[in-house]
């Protein structure tokens, strides 16, 4: 499959090492002038990962949609409604599935990332979130994880389980979008605060 990643960040240039691992012809796309985009340009590598040679890199978006049969955003969560109107000009139709492979909530209107993904798209256009636990190089190194693929329809979600699974990631797939999307914004909080008490007695609480 065409497998495009909008994104090319440590998760974005991850999405795009592994689905190519899996054997997807994969496109990497970075917003013009963006030195990470310059850098995996430049040498096919990143403090993380080394990119393979036939994985395509480009600045054009409307290129990078052309042809998509899924398309897996990876950007930071506030850039995802301005971003929207990015896609909603790029001259293709938007009926490809679309994967958020992100977490956290709208600042300001606290609003989930799928919901901000419809206001701005539309229902028709289909979505689905991939998150979970993992690091990047855990799963270069081969460490394999499970992690969770959601969204409201079953079969889409049935159908992207399918095609992203593999010896590193099993997938654990629901429908429950709000409680998918707030257990992965509400973990760094929760780990953060974990943090901040570790070695702290309870007597000190």
């Amino acid at each position: 499959m065409n497998i495009t990643v909008l994104g090319c960040g440590r998760w974005g240039s991850f999405h795009a090492w592994y689905a190519h691992s899996l054997g997807h012809h994969v496109t990497l796309w970075g917003r013009c002038g963006s030195a990470r985009l310059q850098e995996l340009i430049a040498t096919r590598k990143n403090d993380y990962l080394q990119l393979p040679p036939d994985i395509r890199l480009t600045s054009d978006l409307a290129a990078a949609l052309q042809g998509a049969d899924i398309c897996i955003i990876s950007i930071s969560a506030q850039q995802l409604r301005a971003f929207t109107s990015q896609l909603k000009g790029s001259g293709n139709a938007l009926r490809m599935p679309f994967i958020l492979a992100m977490k956290g909530l709208e600042t300001g209107s606290g609003k989930r990332l799928s919901t901000v993904f419809e206001e701005e798209l539309g229902p028709q256009v289909p979505c689905s979130v991939w998150v979970g636990p993992g690091h990047v190089e855990d799963f270069i190194n081969g460490m394999p994880n499970c992690m969770l693929m959601a969204s409201k329809n079953k079969e889409l979600t049935k159908m992207l389980v399918n095609i992203f699974s593999g010896s590193l990631i099993r997938f654990y797939y629901g429908s429950d979008l709000l409680g998918v999307e707030i257990g992965a914004a509400a973990k760094n909080v929760m780990g953060i605060a974990a943090g901040m008490l570790d070695g702290v007695g309870y007597s000190s609480l």
